[in-house]
């Protein structure tokens, strides 16, 4: 990366955009963590992504007065956010979880980052779940076999293999430096890079939009850029509870299904399912949470490492 200038970070510089489905638990909190670390003058939309629950309601009631956008129907986390980028006029926007809280200092460390270097379409915080021992996925680099066996099967965390092997996911004590993706989660974009590869793919309901988001502002020219000095703290699987696992999973094999073909991608299923399968079994006898959701993670996997045919991009429709 260049050397950074110091920043000057306009007060209307950055749009915060939480797309919210079933969050109206968590919405409050990640609001307060906004209105804690934002900007003064930036704006928070809020899209109701036709909740079922009061999420709307808290989002109108809360103290920062966001704009609510509301969809007529659960279109999807990245359609979401594409309705949020649609109506501002800001330079950046802040895409962040529902169930994510950020920590103090979070905005203006990226932002200043954004503004230092016009090249950087991208940059993500260090994401950390908020209970336990499972990490949350912050940054990495793009799915492939060898990605696979180096996580799946944790040869990347052996000193000798580790050059061998990209990892899918970065250690979230990593250095800052320039990576594949960074998560959606916790993501600030360029607007103009964004709009200019058309936001979000909107066929991409849920998981692996953020991945495939920043290969094409990759692809574009753009970098993106993973900044572990900042935490946002992340409800694992918000609504989706145990169930996110194989939700993420499902997702994860159409996408390298549609990047590298059917066959590529169950091999890298059977890789995942081998590995998770493994990982489930030892933790049953100390983690019974954990080893459930691994167990579900890993049937899904295997599912599909043995279907033939394809499916559509993501089959995780209304969680």
């Amino acid at each position: 990366m260049m050397a950074r200038r110091k920043a000057s970070i306009s007060p209307t510089t950055v749009e915060f955009v939480v797309v919210a489905f079933k969050s109206e638990r968590y919405l409050s909190a990640c609001l307060d963590a906004i209105q804690a670390d934002r900007p003064e003058g930036s704006g928070i939309t809020v899209v109701d992504n036709a909740s079922p629950d009061g999420s709307a309601a808290v989002a109108l009631a809360h103290p920062s007065k966001p704009r609510v956008v509301r969809s007529p129907q659960n279109v999807g986390f990245g359609a979401g956010c594409n309705l949020g980028v649609e109506v501002t006029s800001a330079e950046f926007a802040f895409f962040v979880n529902p169930d994510a809280r950020l920590r103090p200092g979070v905005t203006s460390r990226l932002l200043e980052a954004l503004v230092a270097e016009a090249a950087i379409a991208a940059i993500g915080p260090r994401v950390i779940a908020d209970s336990g021992p499972e990490g949350a996925a912050s940054a990495g680099f793009e799915p492939s076999v060898r990605s696979a066996l180096g996580h799946f099967l944790l040869l990347a965390r052996l000193p000798f293999f580790r050059s061998l092997f990209p990892p899918l996911q970065l250690p979230p004590n990593d250095t800052t430096r320039q990576v594949d993706w960074v998560s959606g989660a916790a993501m600030a974009v360029r607007v103009a890079a964004f709009r200019g590869v058309g936001g979000f793919d909107s066929s991409m309901f849920l998981y692996m939009e953020d991945v495939d988001l920043c290969r094409r502002l990759r692809e574009a020219g753009g970098i993106v850029v993973y900044e572990p000095n900042v935490e946002v703290v992340h409800a694992l699987g918000g609504s989706q509870g145990d169930e996110q696992p194989a939700r993420w999973y499902r997702a994860f094999h159409s996408y390298v299904a549609r990047r590298h073909g059917g066959g590529y991608a169950r091999v890298v299923s059977a890789i995942a399912a081998f590995g998770l399968g493994i990982r489930a079994a030892i933790l049953s006898a100390t983690d019974v949470r954990r080893a459930r959701r691994l167990g579900k993670a890993a049937l899904t996997a295997a599912t599909e490492a043995i279907m033939i045919g394809s499916r559509p991009p993501s089959d995780a429709r209304n969680p």
